[in-house]
């Protein structure tokens, strides 16, 4: 019976010293281990994701604040050109309506006078200062909106891009009768054309980066470096310019030009006036408000 109990004493014992260390050794090199590995891919995972959060709200904010490239930015810019040019095209309407109306006045006014009428002379003349008065109210609405417009198109760019032009920019103001035109006073009513070279006025003609001008006309461009030429490509029409001749041809046909396309700042400059007119678009030039509108 001692040796009996006194076995049990024994294997009590072996199991009291035993067994806590075999499991606090599985603790060790089994779960506490894949624990440990489960806590530092989640906390990668938590890391990445704060990452691309982070960038999210950089991006959200730059689009708020309007300036820069964030995610959503080219739609919200998007959206806002065209709430504007809305609200332009509705004054510009009004401002037509009240030119049509000075016109017939004039002409009344000329009847009234040939008659010798000085009631209906003085009448007239009333009616013309009132709509003067108010052609000049709908200049003023038409000159914020362009103002405006020019605002939303700073907007499009960076800072660093904005710095980028300025220097262009102070490199063309060296070169001998050539003018830079601010990237924000060239508007495109349904277009966009975003510039890293600003365009310039050249013996009297604007030229402008053809790879600006045709994605804002929705033209193809296609470049042969070695014969240096430049096709644009749009509703069937295909114009040619062959840097190395001066010339240029449209539907291969050659077709004068007063001022050749040339490269300025390592990029290809064409006569705006000519691309928009061949691509049957009008361009008209506000001298109040300094912009070039293509529509």
């Amino acid at each position: 019976m001692k040796s009996i109990n006194k076995i049990a004493l024994i294997l009590a014992l072996l199991m009291t010293l035993v067994f806590p260390t075999v499991a606090f050794g599985e603790d060790l090199d089994g779960e506490t281990n894949n624990t440990t590995d489960e806590t530092q891919v989640s906390s990668e995972v938590d890391q990445d994701a704060d990452v691309e959060t982070d960038e999210d709200i950089e991006d959200e904010e730059v689009v708020e604040e309007g300036n820069g490239k964030g995610k959503g930015n080219s739609k919200v810019w998007k959206e806002a050109k065209a709430a504007v040019e809305a609200e332009k095209d509705e004054i510009e309407a009004l401002k037509d309506g009240i030119e049509d109306e000075l016109e017939a006045l004039e002409t009344s006014l000329e009847a009234a006078e040939a008659l010798g009428d000085e009631a209906a002379i003085a009448e007239i003349k009333l009616q013309l200062e009132a709509k003067k008065l108010e052609m000049n109210e709908y200049k003023v609405q038409m000159k914020a909106k362009i103002q405006e417009m020019q605002e939303i198109v700073r907007n499009k760019y960076t800072q660093e891009e904005l710095e980028a032009l300025k220097e262009v920019s102070l490199r063309f103001d060296s070169i001998e009768n050539v003018d830079v035109i601010p990237v924000e006073n060239v508007l495109f009513k349904k277009g966009n054309a975003k510039f890293d070279t600003p365009p310039v006025i050249k013996e009297g003609r604007t030229l402008i980066p053809v790879r600006a001008v045709s994605e804002a006309l929705g033209a193809k461009v296609e470049y042969d470096d070695v014969g240096k030429i430049v096709t644009i490509t749009k509703d069937g029409k295909v114009i040619v310019f062959s840097l190395a001749e001066g010339t240029v041809t449209v539907n291969e046909e050659t077709v004068e030009i007063d001022v050749p396309a040339e490269i300025m700042n390592n990029r290809t400059m064409v006569p705006l006036r000519f691309i928009a007119e061949q691509l049957e678009l009008t361009v008209e030039w506000d001298q109040e408000t300094q912009t070039i509108n293509i529509d």
